[in-house]
């Protein structure tokens, strides 16, 4: 089965972004080809504009506080043992704990870093980052692949801390609801969006061999799935006039 994720705020949206990149960022990094490493690079750098667009370190350190009392609050009204509860808030206190060692917002050692801050002024340009407008890059690429391996984990390890506590907030925000069978009339479904409690992720689950994807758009109040074929790449999609059978789960901690 294919899921496909909307995430329904900004907070949230925000945090799928930066999984997504790490989990490129790892992916380079186990390969010792130097294209991987200047992949790994641009990733980075996506990942620092990203955490300075807000105070990202804050916002995870505020969510993992309110998951920790939506936690205390699910056992007090019996929605979860004390076993499990007791585990759930020692994984958030470490990763909380962890978080709490870096000093400074997630950037911080980024931006005073002279080879991260010539990669900067350049990235801007198509193409800029290379070899003969950098030759400080091609030194670096000349390295042994280990090298540049531990280069590369030195600089993101601060995403890589926050991500580890992403993790843990996405696993309970995407395990807390059971998924409920629904029909698409006509390729097409509408329905409402309740705010109590105010749901942070929605989720759309197909099969995987099937011809259309979904297209989702969600509002404050309302949202839709509209079920898209496409046959070749270079063409514009159609929604599918077929009823369509799919697994929705509105997620909410």
């Amino acid at each position: 089965m294919t899921i496909y994720e909307q995430p329904l705020h900004e907070k949230t949206r925000v945090l799928l972004r930066l999984e997504q990149l790490v989990r490129r960022f790892n992916f380079h990094i186990l390969d010792d080809k130097r294209a991987s490493s200047e992949a790994a690079l641009l990733l980075l750098l996506e990942m620092y504009n990203l955490a300075a667009r807000l105070d990202l370190k804050s916002e995870i350190l505020k969510e993992i506080d309110r998951q920790a009392l939506a936690v205390k609050y699910r056992q007090k009204q019996g929605e979860i043992d004390k076993e499990s509860a007791d585990d759930i808030l020692e994984t958030l206190t470490r990763v909380n704990t962890k978080l709490y060692t870096l000093s400074g917002p997630l950037g911080q050692r980024l931006k005073n870093h002279g080879f991260f801050n010539v990669l900067r002024q350049r990235s801007s340009l198509p193409g800029g980052i290379n070899g003969f407008d950098i030759p400080m890059l091609q030194h670096w690429l000349n390295k042994p692949a280990t090298a540049r391996c531990k280069d590369l984990i030195h600089l993101v390890e601060a995403y890589r801390l926050a991500n580890d506590a992403i993790q843990v907030i996405l696993l309970l925000i995407r395990g807390c609801s059971a998924g409920t069978e629904h029909i698409a009339k006509h390729g097409f479904f509408q329905a409402t969006l309740s705010q109590r409690p105010p749901k942070q992720l929605l989720r759309v689950e197909v099969a995987d061999d099937v011809s259309y994807y979904p297209e989702i758009s969600a509002g404050k109040q309302r949202f839709s799935v509209r079920f898209v074929e496409i046959k070749t790449l270079d063409e514009r999609g159609k929604q599918v006039m077929e009823d369509i059978n799919f697994k929705l789960t509105l997620c909410s901690f």
